[in-house]
């Protein structure tokens, strides 16, 4: 049986509207909050974690995500 060639994972373009929401912490027009470990979130999520450095910042509409520390 032959083997098998793994294709190279491609690479997406980048993304400014991306890149500018991760660099300024804004989504929909709106600065997201940083969530405190532990905080239950008023929306329902599940809790914001600091596990390995890393920040959640939660936007009003639920939005979430993760960015490692610095």
């Amino acid at each position: 049986m032959a083997q098998l060639k793994r294709a190279a994972p491609e690479r997406l373009p980048a993304d400014p509207l991306l890149r500018r929401m991760l660099a300024t912490h804004t989504h929909r027009g709106e600065v997201m909050q940083l969530v405190a470990p532990g905080q239950t979130p008023s929306v329902g999520l599940p809790e914001g974690k600091n596990d390995g450095g890393l920040l959640t910042y939660r936007c009003a509409c639920g939005f979430s995500f993760d960015q490692r520390q610095d």
